[in-house]
């Protein structure tokens, strides 16, 4: 897959290399200019927190990051050790490359948005980005590699017909080493996590009927650190997950099955890749009532079922690991700086 995105960078950037605009790979190391508005933990944050982080893992570069003024400095903030780090202020001109993610396009004006003083790279993590509707959407005429966290994303953008630049999926990873140990099934305290910081009423209403069921339930309805988060659904026996209705992808899915957890999820588009039903998952429609059955159905189940389920589900949280999604990374950014590095050209994608 990566050889197959770095001839489609090539491809991209062949007519300037072969004028002689191309650089090479420069003999320094290259820094990458990040941004973020940290009001609260989001699985955006998280996984552009990651992708810092493979920067920072890749021999020969560096990143950087500037926060907004009102950027929240607790427990949640996967950057927090990291404060002393953080830059002053937001300069495009501080860095070789930018890597802008969600709004963060609004960080300069139209000009330069059409002609950025930095070659960019555009995490999109979500696929309302092809919704006309949305600012997001207009940010996809800039010129940028973008890469996209689904199949589905990258999909849904390529019906746009509007990309400027290079579109490419890098699955999302997880980190298993931030995972903590799993307990056996019949040691687990909690019967049934509901996940509700994105639908919160409805949460309320489904822990409620759990509860009333007689089932133990324990309910996320507000956004807690990460490593509590991941306790709390390694002790659990199941996971009943309140998505948006559309996701870029959804890592607490993901999670789940790694911890061993039986996962019900609805379908949000960007879990389609890797959640299942049946196979590593239960996915009822999206309403409360089938919700709930969907909760009797697994249990319901024979032991060597849910057993085998849950199994699928780690074989498929194995494969989506974070050292592949930084393997793939290092390979595209190389490849990137190596084909051109210098400021980039608009591409007429209309």
């Amino acid at each position: 897959m990566v050889e197959s995105l770095s001839r489609r960078l090539m491809g991209w950037w062949g007519a300037r290399h072969e004028r002689g605009q191309g650089t090479g790979v420069p003999n320094k190391q290259i820094s990458v200019l990040f941004y973020r508005d940290f009001q609260y933990f989001t699985g955006g944050h998280l996984k552009v927190w990651h992708y810092y982080e493979h920067v920072r893992h890749t021999p020969g570069y560096r990143p950087l990051i500037a926060f907004s003024p009102t950027s929240r400095w607790d427990d949640t903030n996967p950057w927090l050790p990291q404060r002393d780090r953080v830059l002053s202020r937001w300069d495009p001109w501080q860095a070789d490359l930018l890597f802008l993610a969600g709004m963060d396009w609004l960080m300069w004006g139209e000009e330069a948005r059409r002609s950025p003083p930095r070659p960019v790279i555009n995490l999109i993590q979500h696929v309302r980005h092809a919704n006309p509707d949305e600012t997001l959407f207009g940010f996809l005429s800039y010129p940028a590699l973008r890469i996209c966290v689904s199949a589905e994303v990258e999909q849904a953008l390529r019906e746009t017909g509007r990309i400027n630049g290079p579109l490419m999926t890098i699955p999302n990873g997880i980190a298993r080493d931030d995972l903590p140990h799993d307990l056996p099934w019949a040691a687990r305290e909690v019967d049934v996590l509901v996940l509700g910081i994105k639908q919160p009423a409805l949460a309320t209403k489904l822990s409620h009927a759990v509860k009333q069921a007689g089932w133990r339930v324990d309910a996320v309805l507000t956004p807690v650190p990460r490593r509590e988060f991941l306790r709390r659904l390694a002790r659990s026996r199941m996971a009943l997950l309140l998505p948006n209705p559309t996701e870029g992808f959804y890592l607490p899915a993901l999670e789940g099955m790694a911890l061993g957890t039986l996962v019900i999820c609805p379908d949000c588009v960007g879990n389609r890749a890797f959640c299942i039903p049946g196979h590593n998952c239960l996915q009822p429609p999206y309403r409360a009532e089938k919700l709930l059955d969907g909760i009797k159905e697994a249990f319901s189940w024979a032991p060597e079922f849910s057993e085998a389920v849950r199994a699928r589900g780690r074989d498929t949280a194995l494969r989506h690991s974070l050292d592949r999604e930084r393997q793939a990374f290092a390979v595209v950014i190389q490849q990137f700086v190596t084909t051109g590095s210098a400021m980039l050209e608009t591409v007429d994608s209309h």
